[in-house]
Order: C-alpha cells, then structure tokens, then sequence
C-alpha cells in the first residue's frame, strides 16, 4: 500500500514478513522505488520478521540511494523488526545506524 502525498511514496509494511511471506512486500518496495521520487516505509505494523525483511529494506534503501532516491523509515524500528535486527547483530551497541532510527 502506498500514499502519494508531498512527493513520497509511502509503503506500509504489516503482519508476518519472514522468508515464505517477503515477495509481497519486495514487490511493493519495488513499485515504490520506480514510480516514486522518495520512499517512506512504515514497519510499525509488522507483527513478525526474520532477517529477510532486514535484507530487503537494506536492499532497497541501497537500490534508492544508487537511484538518487531518499528512501527512510517513517519511525524508529521497534517490535518485530527491532528483534530482527537484535537477532542478526545489526544493532551493536553504541554505533547505531541512523537509518535504522528512522533519522535518514
């Protein structure tokens, strides 16, 4: 789901996101990408993640910047996504990547 306001796509990413469920959301980030000049991705609603979803907002997020593109979380990863991230070593302590605070 995407909303056209002020330039941004925005995309809502919500329930179950592992490695059986991501291709919907790869395709919606993608859609997003090519037919937006700038992405915000909301992750609040997501109820479940493994490291799929890390791989992929990281992919995109380097797709946009090779492409130009601002692309950012619209909050602070937290709940299901912040325990993927915690559980893949993404976020060690002290050298937190701004991205990931929602803050570029």
């Amino acid at each position: 789901m995407s909303d056209t306001r002020n330039d941004t796509g925005r995309v809502v990413l919500n329930g179950v996101l592992t490695v059986r469920t991501i291709a919907t959301a790869k395709e919606t980030l993608l859609r997003a990408l090519t037919q937006q000049p700038a992405v915000q991705v909301d992750c609040t609603a997501v109820e479940s993640a493994d490291l799929s979803l890390v791989q992929l907002l990281l992919s995109a997020r380097l797709s946009a910047r090779q492409a130009g593109k601002p692309f950012v979380l619209c909050a602070p990863a937290e709940g299901a996504l912040r325990a993927a991230l915690e559980q893949g070593g993404f976020l060690p302590p002290g050298s937190a990547d701004p991205f990931w605070a929602g803050e570029s």
